[in-house]
């Protein structure tokens, strides 16, 4: 990011890896304690604060450098976002229809839509809640040892059902505000 020699903040380059720019290793498990200090310190170093007195490309370059860091650690620190990352930088993509998907888990996303549509109270909604919780870790778990095991098409399937939950999650919090807003 900053030139050896003249100790100028460099062009972004935007094709750079976000596992290479914060120093993690190209896999899906990763501590992410150790993921917000790195993002911590590269966002002290490109931080548009620090460049307020300097050229009007270093101010630009800083600013996408911070833009960038935070979309790289963004991306990192949530399981999904990480697997899709990871998919794409294997060049596969994630399905655009429902086919990876079985018709048992699609009757039982339903089914807990409607549990959640259903739902007269807040504390129904946080147990629905917490059970996702608990499926997603469990889901993130499984993604690892996909990726390590390199099932990119088992990877797919979970990462399709981690969006429904994931969907259902955000009704749940929708859901909840309109009843506390009632």
């Amino acid at each position: 990011m900053i030139c050896s020699d003249c100790g100028h903040l460099q062009d972004v380059n935007s094709g750079i890896n976000y596992f290479k720019l914060l120093s993690f290793p190209i896999q899906f498990s990763l501590e992410s304690q150790k993921l917000t200090r790195s993002f911590r310190q590269l966002q002290t170093i490109v931080h548009p604060d620090k460049y307020s007195n300097k050229t009007s490309r270093e101010q630009t370059n800083s600013a996408d450098w911070s833009s960038l860091i935070n979309k790289a650690y963004k991306t990192l620190s949530t399981p999904i976002e990480r697997g899709q990352y990871l998919l794409q930088l294997e060049g596969e993509q994630m399905p655009q229809d429902n086919s990876a998907l079985n018709k048992e888990f699609l009757m039982a996303m339903m089914e807990r839509n409607e549990e959640v549509e259903d739902a007269e109270d807040t504390q129904t909604l946080e147990n629905l809640n917490i059970q996702l919780v608990k499926e997603l870790e469990e889901m993130a778990r499984r993604l690892n040892a996909l990726f390590e095991s390199k099932d990119l098409s088992g990877v797919k399937g979970t990462l399709v059902e981690m969006k429904y939950l994931l969907s259902i999650q955000n009704s749940i919090k929708q859901k909840q505000q309109s009843l506390l807003g009632s």
